[in-house]
């Protein structure tokens, strides 16, 4: 598999796709990535001196709220560690983020990350989940001694840095396994993780693997599974995480 030229591809696609038009001081830009309504994300920037601004203007937790999500306190624990992660800020119901203009590139790729994740994260407002899959997994991974780094970032070959929920360390038996939740499991999701695992693993050991978690009590959209598979990358649904191949892939 000629991997670069995938990540060439997709970075190809990633550059036809965006759009941008001038917005009063600031620059609306247009993302190929879908939310959750199949809006494409959206977001704000402008220059200010050497800085450079930018910010959701209210639209990512405004538009959940609608859905009847409230920002309870385990909630807001939850979205200040995802904001952490991209070094975004809270700014009433907007996020932002400020960089030096010359890092345009990596912290465009940051913002719209974390857009994507605050909107998967929350999809338990809608489908009226009582705890947030990152925490089940947190409390499955103690139950079965699967010890873990959480939290993990890792810079791959474009430059850019990349999050990962978990990463189990190799053993005797087994490679590095870095793992990633996805909560609503689509197409957009998919394609972004399968971005960062290409841009990450050459930069990894040869024999690290991917392992995905989906839950699939939202439903999994048509071909996310096939996808993965195609990228020799383990998927795990979360209903079946305890059958014995799958606790074989987590497990040292």
């Amino acid at each position: 598999m000629d991997i670069q030229r995938y990540i060439d591809d997709y970075a190809n696609w990633l550059r036809n796709e965006i759009t941008f038009s001038k917005v009063g001081q600031y620059y609306e830009i247009n993302t190929p990535f879908l939310d959750t309504d199949g809006d494409y994300f959206q977001f704000y920037v402008k220059q200010e001196n050497d800085e450079l601004l930018f910010t959701d203007d209210g639209y990512t937790l405004n538009s959940l709220e609608m859905t009847g999500f409230k920002l309870t306190k385990n909630r807001k624990q939850q979205l200040n560690q995802i904001l952490s992660q991209f070094g975004v800020q809270l700014e009433k119901n907007e996020l932002t983020l400020r960089a030096p203009a010359p890092e345009f590139a990596q912290r465009k790729h940051a913002f719209t990350q974390c857009l994507i994740r605050v909107t998967d994260m929350y999809m338990t407002s809608r489908t009226k989940v009582s705890s947030f899959f990152l925490d089940d997994i947190q409390d499955f991974f103690l139950e079965n001694d699967i010890y873990c780094m959480e939290n993990v970032s890792f810079t791959g070959k474009s430059g850019f840095s990349h999050n990962y929920d978990f990463a189990i360390q190799r053993s005797k038996r087994k490679p590095e396994r870095l793992c990633l939740a996805i909560n609503n499991p689509n197409k957009t999701a998919m394609s972004n993780a399968l971005f960062a695992w290409n841009d990450t693993k050459p930069y990894r050991r040869h024999d690290s693997q991917l392992v995905v978690l989906l839950n699939d009590s939202n439903s999994i959209s048509k071909g996310v599974e096939d996808g993965f598979s195609n990228y020799s990358v383990n998927t795990i649904r979360w209903s079946e995480r305890t059958k014995n191949e799958n606790l074989e892939i987590l497990t040292a």
